[in-house]
């Protein structure tokens, strides 16, 4: 038997080139024609991915044999991008004007296989850094706002 696995090299990276709604997001025909992603994996060198974690509510009464407890909400996942600071690049951009405005955008994520991930994000944060290796790299720490939108392959 063989490992299963998804690949990392030449997956892509889509940031969308204008806000993107909550109800256009969750419309089921997200995306149509009028979504434009801007390429930014050529400069993107890690993207990481935690979902929301439930928070615990303790129900225990003074009947209970044990302790009780039950989900709360769930908090909002969290995506952080790391990647070479190109300061003319759209997609850069359009996360940096997403920052500066409040402003929602789609990310999409697709592996080589086919499979991905569509997301609503915020950017919570935008930074950059310079040290002696001679590159500035940017990092974009986002909140994703709702589900994720699986992409299924063709063929799986």
């Amino acid at each position: 038997m063989t490992s299963k696995y998804e690949v990392t090299k030449g997956m892509t990276i889509g940031v969308s080139s204008a806000v993107i709604t909550a109800d256009a997001f969750n419309d089921a025909a997200f995306p149509d024609e009028t979504v434009t992603f801007l390429d930014a994996e050529c400069a993107t060198k890690e993207i990481t991915y935690t979902g929301g974690q439930k928070a615990d509510i303790d129900v225990t009464t003074l009947c209970s044999t044990e302790q009780e407890q039950t989900n709360g909400l769930a908090a909002p996942a969290e995506m952080s991008i790391s990647r070479n600071w190109v300061g003319d690049e759209e997609a850069q951009l359009a996360l940096q004007t997403a920052y500066e405005n409040d402003e929602l955008r789609a990310l999409k994520v697709v592996f080589p296989s086919g499979n991905g991930f569509y997301l609503l994000v915020e950017v919570r944060q935008s930074s950059w850094g310079a040290t002696t290796s001679s590159v500035v790299s940017a990092t974009y720490s986002l909140r994703v706002r709702g589900k994720a939108k699986r992409i299924i392959a063709s063929g799986s």
